[in-house]
């Protein structure tokens, strides 16, 4: 007896099977809109924050003059640094036939010329209190000037490597401050 009662014949089953086939155009627009608001968001948290970007590249640009000071001093060639407004190069100087020469050091992975991210730039170098300008070398070695201020800017941050001796040193500000 109960076995007749979900025969097909009944209406109760023919409406409960046809509405079983699929999704109501309520329920498919409820689903995409929460997968479009999860997708928004993962895009927004995964979008680059210029501020970390800006805390990467001067702690990376202090770590970088610091380890060719040390390389210049100790290993005997001589070491410089050239900056331009969007990035900035490592040089050694060589001797040749004709003399010393200042060659970029682009095969070497650690001292390879670097480029900023979009939007960031060098905004000043500093070195013994007199500006350089851009191309100019700063000199790693033994002879070179032991204050050094190179100021990163993106935007209104400001970040700055502050060099005295061997050390350098990542310090942050806001503009104005």
């Amino acid at each position: 007896m109960l076995q007749g009662s979900f025969a097909p014949s009944c209406p109760l089953a023919r409406v409960s099977l046809s509405r079983a086939k699929g999704f109501t155009l309520i329920e498919m627009l409820v689903a995409l809109l929460i997968l479009a608001i999860a997708v928004g968001g993962a895009s927004l948290a995964l979008r680059p924050d210029s501020s970390r970007q800006l805390e990467v590249e001067v702690e990376r640009l202090a770590l970088l003059l610091a380890q060719a000071r040390e390389e210049s001093e100790l290993g005997g060639l001589a070491l410089g640094w050239v900056a331009g407004e969007s990035g900035y190069a490592f040089q050694r100087r060589e001797l040749t036939e004709s003399g010393p020469v200042w060659r970029a050091l682009g095969g070497d992975e650690l001292f390879r010329p670097r480029t900023l991210p979009a939007g960031m730039h060098i905004r000043a170098v500093m070195a013994q209190d007199r500006p350089l300008t851009p191309g100019e070398r700063l000199d790693l070695g033994p002879f070179g000037p032991r204050a050094v201020v190179i100021e990163l800017a993106v935007g209104p941050l400001r970040a700055r490597v502050e060099g005295s001796g061997a050390d350098f040193v990542a310090t942050w500000a806001r503009e104005g401050s």
